[in-house]
């Protein structure tokens, strides 16, 4: 189904190129909407608007596939939800931002929304925070 798996780490990093393009896609489809309102969504009507609401329309749908190629899953544009495919204990899990969140904190099974995230358990915050030893892999001989 899916197949570019991203950690938590990259996605993150990603973040900084993420927004404004996401930020641009929804100016673009309220751009879109805004001019159809403004015809009452009539298509009798809106056939001038035809080569502006086509070029608009272009615009959106390559910012949506830049979306694409950073590892995006664009959930809901009016609200800015994205998801990165990534793995946790050897299934497939979504790794969930929203737009004005400032990393990556939530994740949630394939099957699950935005509204079903669950927060993302950081073991060095919780050392720091109450004082408990970070799990480390030692290698032995």
């Amino acid at each position: 189904m899916y197949s570019d798996y991203t950690t938590i780490e990259e996605a993150d990093a990603r973040l900084g190129r993420v927004k404004p393009i996401l930020e641009s896609a929804r100016r673009l489809k309220r751009e879109i909407e805004t001019i159809a309102a403004g015809y009452d969504y009539d298509a009798t009507l809106l056939e001038h608007e035809k080569p502006r609401l086509q070029a608009i329309a272009g615009r959106l749908t390559r910012k949506l596939e830049a979306l694409e190629e950073l590892g995006c899953y664009v959930r809901d544009l009016d609200l800015g939800i994205v998801d990165f495919l990534t793995q946790f204990e050897n299934r497939d899990v979504f790794l969930s931002w929203k737009l004005g969140e400032s990393r990556i904190s939530h994740w949630h099974e394939l099957d699950e929304t935005f509204s079903q995230r669950q927060g993302i358990l950081d073991l060095n915050q919780l050392a720091l925070d109450f004082g408990f030893e970070t799990p480390s892999m030692q290698e032995t001989d």
